[in-house]
């Protein structure tokens, strides 16, 4: 027959919870990243790199395809009202 009570060894008493519980580890924080300044002097512009932690450029102001329309702007349109073939 099954007994309805347990034997006086097999209770436990709850484990209280703990007073000062530790703080809470903050969260591991993105490295910031890098930036740096770098001078075209022949363009005359200031380009503003920011870098990975590797040291790899990720993005910069102006963009390479920008500082490149820096480089060759295009040429203008001829006037279609100005005839050199005379």
């Amino acid at each position: 027959m099954l007994s309805a009570t347990l034997p006086v060894a097999a209770v436990r008493p709850a484990a209280d919870p703990p007073r000062n519980p530790p703080p809470a580890a903050p969260p591991p924080e993105a490295p910031a990243p890098s930036t740096q300044l770098r001078i075209e002097t022949a363009l005359q512009l200031v380009v503003v790199e920011f870098r990975a932690p590797d040291g790899e450029v990720r993005q910069s102001i102006p963009t390479p395809k920008e500082i490149d329309a820096y480089r060759n702007p295009p040429l203008p349109a001829p006037d279609p009202e100005l005839d050199v073939s005379r």
